[in-house]
């Protein structure tokens, strides 16, 4: 009884408090969903659940279960796709779809945009009739500035192992067309951690005149240059835990067209590395000439390779001449002297930007490690030769991989030719213009621009000693 008079009185002795609470209420599902996550897969994947959902509740008798099928993925992807292009090109839509081709005073008026059939705007283009893929043809254009946007770039920046602004606005134009796209780009590179922590002190000095190797047309891997990095660290299955072993990867690089061949190696011995040289003439071709810096195991195999040369000179004339004309020319670079192989030392640099960024910290197994090699090759292979333009209409850039195998290593396989018509060109004829177009872009951008900065050096030097003079 006490107690209960006590709290009456100190009930009332408290002031009374209101509590005003204000919710707010987003009526859109395509904000909601932004809201989730930052990570482009995932938002796909809780959109389509959402809309399994909704068809379980609809259709009670037909419901789906189980994994993801790619249809409900793709029709998730276009639905987000299809909602930021009506929250930011709301006015453009309505044109189009009313028939109104000419949009006045608008960021779009230079694409010559249209609305596919799911009603999602594309790049026009005069591309129609070619042969590449529809996203290819006419990319998905995306706002400049929206969230969504930069999720998109940071997952194709993710996905090909942290690629510099230049490669990854080449990858993300595969599919979409990023409005101001190079500036996105590159803030998503300045902006992402690893990257950053990664990232190298570059100078600028004058370089003397590139050799004849780099600037002479030939096939992919005809010159090539040879160097190792490592050791890496790896496991092998069965064993306690604790016990590494040391690896090593040689860098196989075309002096003419910089694609990249990598293989691993168990040790920097002259056995080892003639294993990996046979290997990479298994898969190449044989090299007219090689040219390494004077490290022992590559002298060592120089000089096992000159004495097999000599051991059947004798015994047989019709082998030798075989021999001697599969003969391989070794060029050495001056000692201590690495600027003379700068182009073998990009590519071990190019490796390790990406293998640090994947795997850190981490110990792999064989397999997984030569995975990640393959992988690290596709991308670099894939990467553009000359700078991307700025025009809509053109898509396609030179790379290494056009020298491989006609088309970047990580480009979208090609459509079907079954009903190509009669009286288009052969099959032949195609590949053989496609090389001399191949060729051509090499000699018109590549070589070009090494010949431009040969002539801005000269110019610097003629300064630099006129003014000592």
């Amino acid at each position: 009884m006490y107690s209960s008079e006590f709290k009456k009185s100190a009930n009332c002795e408290l002031k009374d408090s209101i509590v005003t609470l204000m919710s707010i209420h987003d009526n859109s599902l395509f904000d909601r969903i932004l809201k989730i996550s930052n990570d482009y897969t995932k938002l796909i994947r809780v959109t389509s659940f959402i809309f399994r959902f909704i068809h379980n509740s609809i259709f009670s008798k037909v419901r789906k279960t189980g994994p993801l099928t790619y249809s409900e993925v793709s029709n998730a992807e276009h639905w987000i796709i299809k909602s930021l292009q009506r929250a930011e090109f709301s006015e453009e839509i309505k044109r189009l779809e009313k028939g109104e081709s000419n949009l006045p005073k608008s960021k779009l008026a230079s694409l010559n945009v249209f609305l596919d059939e799911n009603k999602m705007l594309r790049v026009g283009g005069r591309l129609t009739h070619s042969d590449l893929q529809f996203d290819s043809k006419f990319p998905i254009i995306l706002p400049s500035k929206h969230p969504l946007t930069n999720i998109i770039l940071r997952y194709f920046h993710l996905k090909y192992f942290h690629l510099g602004s230049q490669a990854l606005l080449y990858h993300v134009r595969q599919r979409f067309w990023p409005i101001n796209g190079r500036n996105n780009c590159r803030k998503i590179v300045n902006d992402c951690v690893t990257c950053f922590k990664n990232k190298p002190v570059s100078s600028n000095q004058i370089m003397a005149n590139l050799p004849t190797e780099r600037v002479k047309p030939t096939y992919a891997f005809n010159v090539t240059g040879i160097d190792f990095c490592g050791p890496f660290y790896i496991k092998f299955k069965n064993k306690r835990k604790g016990v590494f072993n040391k690896i090593y990867v040689a860098v196989y690089v075309c002096l003419c067209s910089k694609a990249i061949h990598l293989d691993f190696v168990t040790d920097l011995t002259s056995e080892a590395f003639i294993a990996s040289l046979k290997r990479f003439f298994g898969r190449r071709g044989i090299c007219a000439k090689i040219m390494t810096d004077n490290a022992k195991n590559f002298i060592g195999a120089n000089i096992e390779i000159k004495k097999l040369l000599k051991l059947v000179n004798s015994p047989d004339e019709t082998f030798c001449n075989y021999l001697t004309a599969q003969g391989i020319e070794w060029k050495f670079i001056p000692p201590k002297s690495p600027n003379f192989g700068g182009i073998w030392e990009a590519g071990v640099k190019s490796f390790k930007f990406h293998l640090k960024r994947v795997i850190g910290k981490q110990i792999l197994s064989l397999e997984d490690f030569v995975t990640i090699l393959a992988e690290v090759e596709g991308v670099l292979n894939s990467g553009p030769l000359t700078p991307l333009s700025s025009e809509f209409h053109n898509f396609e850039v030179l790379t290494p991989g056009h020298f491989l195998i006609g088309k970047p290593i990580t480009a979208l396989p090609e459509p079907e030719l079954i009903d190509i018509k009669e009286n288009r060109l052969s099959k032949w004829q195609k590949i053989t213009k496609y090389c001399q177009q191949i060729w051509k872009l090499w000699k018109r951008d590549y070589l070009n621009n090494l010949q431009e900065r040969n002539k801005w050096r000269f110019i610097k030097n003629d300064v630099k000693i006129g003014s000592l003079s």
